[in-house]
């Protein structure tokens, strides 16, 4: 049977866990182009880009592959808790080797930050276990994996004539 909505619930998942590291190496990228090392910006520029856009994309692919694989599932695994959970931190914690691959190519290899993104990955298993039974459609303990229209929304942000910082606080309350 498949679970309606699995996928785009895993998608809002994966993105709010890519989005961890892309405003990491995106702040880091920019204060690294601002500051002046004689290269010229689209040198300083283009790994920052490949950061930010390969943090976003192993994001989304693991939280498209998980919601996918928990919307797939049989009833009888998704319906146990535990079960459900060691599925969705499995699958999480060998798509986050993606974001490990992003480091260590904008690094040209660097065994710290290597290391330190592959030290993450039970941090973001646990973290997709945790959530799994909301991903999967089984319960509604998280509610910003089940709001419909978030682009909606965000259109209807761009539009308001209210100030920057409200607009802000509003994006902020959105993510969060």
């Amino acid at each position: 049977m498949v679970r309606q909505g699995a996928a785009r619930r895993g998608m809002r998942f994966g993105l709010r866990v890519g989005v961890i590291p892309a405003v990491f190496w995106g702040i880091l990228f920019l204060f690294v182009a601002v500051a002046p090392f004689g290269s010229g910006p689209l040198a300083v520029l283009r790994p920052g880009l490949i950061a930010v856009a390969g943090s976003l994309a192993a994001g989304a692919l693991l939280g498209v592959v998980t919601g996918a694989a928990l919307a797939v599932a049989p009833q009888w695994l998704v319906s146990r808790g535990p079960l459900r959970g060691l599925l969705a931190a499995g699958l999480a914690g060998v798509l986050f080797q993606a974001e490990v691959v992003v480091v260590a190519v904008v690094t040209d290899g660097g065994y710290r930050p290597t290391l330190l993104a592959f030290l993450a990955t039970p941090a973001v298993a646990a973290l997709a276990a945790a959530y799994s039974g909301d991903i999967a459609g089984r319960s509604r303990r998280h509610p910003w994996l089940w709001s419909p229209g978030a682009v909606r929304e965000l259109v209807d942000l761009c539009s308001s004539p209210d100030s920057w910082g409200s607009k802000g606080r509003r994006l902020l309350r959105m993510m969060w």
